[in-house]
């Protein structure tokens, strides 16, 4: 097949590809070295994916770009959209780690801050919270033994893990589940591209 005959978006969408066979490998992955490994794989297509959209909407470049400029935007701003781009860039000019195990842990807090928030009352005996009286719920956090994102430099800048992708909470920066909300949102990209500047066959 020459590159003539390829339907719209075959190059972005062959790393869409690549990213999905990356988060198979990432969930089968027997070593925090492993799952390492497939996650930079991950990271690096779904860039790829971002670049080849552009350069396949070359041809209706005036009209591409203002259109591409919603999502340029979220890229920006969306914690976990932001991470990866930033984990790409991270890890393609740097040494870094980027992930790293957890012990399992317990917290418990109250959402809000100093000025909004107000406990009237908690009573903790044996770890176990017996009362509690206040404005806002308390939050009991128990989480397993894990393998967490951390945080990554690009440039002269850090970058956290996210805490929540287009208002969904994590429970944790895992990577698969980070992986596959981005590869999610990368095929709508992708979807939403191929709708809008070329016929669907």
């Amino acid at each position: 097949m020459n590159t003539e005959e390829k339907p719209s978006l075959y190059h972005a969408k062959r790393e869409l590809v690549a990213a999905q066979r990356a988060i198979e490998r990432m969930s089968e992955a027997q070593s925090v070295e492993d799952l390492e490994d497939e996650w930079k794989v991950f990271l690096t297509a779904i860039e790829k994916c971002w670049i080849k959209v552009e350069r396949s909407c070359q041809h209706v470049r005036n009209k591409f770009q203002p259109w591409q400029g919603r999502y340029a935007s979220e890229r920006r701003k969306d914690p976990l959209l932001k991470y990866l781009k930033h984990a790409r860039n991270s890890d393609h000019h740097s040494i870094q780690e980027n992930m790293d195990k957890k012990a399992a842990s317990s917290s418990m807090y109250v959402e809000g801050g100093p000025g909004v928030t107000h406990i009237e009352h908690l009573e903790i005996k044996d770890g176990k919270v017996l009362e509690y009286r206040g404005n806002k719920p308390l939050v009991i956090e128990n989480l397993p033994n894990r393998v967490e994102l951390i945080p990554v430099k690009d440039g002269s800048k850090w970058y956290n893990p996210p805490k929540q992708h287009k208002g969904t909470k994590l429970a944790w920066p895992a990577p698969l589940d980070v992986a596959q909300l981005g590869l999610e949102y990368y095929k709508q990209f992708v979807e939403a591209a191929e709708e809008e500047f070329f016929e669907r066959v």
